[in-house]
């Protein structure tokens, strides 16, 4: 499959490009997944160009039923993940674990610094992990982990996980400024290619 080289995009209006079967794509989707896919369908339908995805979020943790969130956060983004977690524990009980978790030095694993004259603690998305899943929570947010972490992350969290922040050091962690977001210069500005 090649999709985003597609030009005509006709899966919009019903095109079912591999050939899978009905019954093949309903049963694709579990308990948990049609949980997940119900509640999402329920957000973008009631709050299509309405909500921030901070607030979409929200909205789509108390459609599941959610008590517990949490976000695992980049200290480079300490700040805002502050403010998310102000936001959040409005509706819910949070618990929030940041990357640099158990400060462990990048020299015992062997692994590259961006200094090498200075200590320097590694992330440690594992341990991240670890201890919101200890906490029970029912959903979590990442909230601009590093490449790589987040994939790390999100393999050892054992309830859904949704990226809230993309990390982009150079573009104020707006990773689709680099194509120039193209949905926005169409729907908001007015703009053509």
């Amino acid at each position: 499959m090649q999709c985003a080289l597609c030009k005509v995009k006709n899966c919009y209006t019903g095109q079912n490009c591999p050939g899978l079967q009905s019954v093949e794509i309903k049963s694709a989707y579990d308990t948990t997944d049609r949980q997940l896919m119900t509640a999402a369908a329920k957000i973008e339908g009631r709050y299509y160009l309405q909500l921030s995805r901070l607030e979409e979020s929200v909205k789509f943790a108390q459609e599941l039923g959610c008590t517990a969130i949490g976000v695992a956060f980049c200290i480079g983004l300490a700040n805002e993940a502050k403010y998310i977690v102000q936001y959040v524990q409005k509706f819910f009980t949070v618990h929030s674990v940041c990357c640099k978790i158990c400060g462990f030095d990048k020299h015992q694993l062997a692994l590259e610094q961006i200094k090498t004259d200075r200590y320097e603690a590694m992330c440690n998305p594992v341990i991240q992990a670890n201890i919101i899943n200890d906490a029970k929570t029912e959903l979590n947010f990442a909230v601009g982990l590093c490449v790589g972490h987040d994939m790390i992350f999100n393999r050892h969290y054992t309830a859904p996980v949704s990226t809230l922040v993309a990390k982009d050091r150079l573009l104020s962690h707006n990773p689709l400024g680099a194509i120039y977001a193209g949905y926005w210069r169409t729907k908001r500005l007015g703009l053509t290619d």
